[in-house]
């Protein structure tokens, strides 16, 4: 009886506790460094520009016995990303080596954002075959997200940070679903 031998390992960090701004320095009469924000209750998350974090990363490993297809649904939501009653999401999403931003590459609106990432990801099926060592050879869902220091519009950004401040139900989210399926080929 041949074995399946499958297995997928996820983990990630969604949020980051600090941001740094490589690019703004502070001199005093000791050192020159970088601005660092840090949040100030440990456990609690800064979501800001300069910040950037992991939605999903996972692997499928193993050595199958037998044909195996790898499928992913993914699902990606960004809601609230408006300013004024226009669209405005200075988030970038990298899918593996890919970055994905409105603005950019053709991606007119958060609708094209949201259809290129989840193209991407569903974009890493593939079909192994017998005795694969899937860890040498399967290419790992890695995606992350960032907002940018620089380059965007800091009314706007300020204006999203108000509105999560003013009433967490009106702060804009992002989130990510990926439904990954393995299945044994006859």
């Amino acid at each position: 009886m041949a074995k399946f031998g499958v297995e997928i390992t996820a983990a990630e960090e969604l949020f980051s506790d600090s941001y740094k701004d490589a690019k703004t320095t502070y001199t005093t009469n000791e050192q020159v460094g970088t601005i660092t924000v840090q949040a100030d209750t440990e456990g609690t998350n800064v979501v800001a520009p300069g910040t950037q974090g992991a939605l999903v990363g996972f692997a499928v490993t193993g050595t199958p016995e037998v044909d195996v297809q790898v499928t992913y649904e993914a699902t990606l939501e960004l809601d609230g990303w408006e300013v004024e009653s226009a669209e405005y999401c200075p988030i970038e999403i990298t899918v593996g080596d890919e970055t994905f931003k409105v603005g950019e590459d053709g991606i007119t609106d958060v609708a094209g954002l949201i259809t290129a990432v989840e193209e991407a990801i569903e974009g890493k099926a593939a079909l192994y075959h017998t005795n694969t060592n899937l860890s040498a050879v399967n290419d790992d869902v890695v995606v992350s997200w960032a907002w940018d220091f620089d380059g965007n519009d800091d009314v706007k950004d300020t204006a999203l940070g108000d509105a999560a401040a003013a009433d967490v139900d009106d702060a804009a989210t992002i989130a990510l679903t990926v439904k990954t399926t393995i299945t044994q080929v006859d």
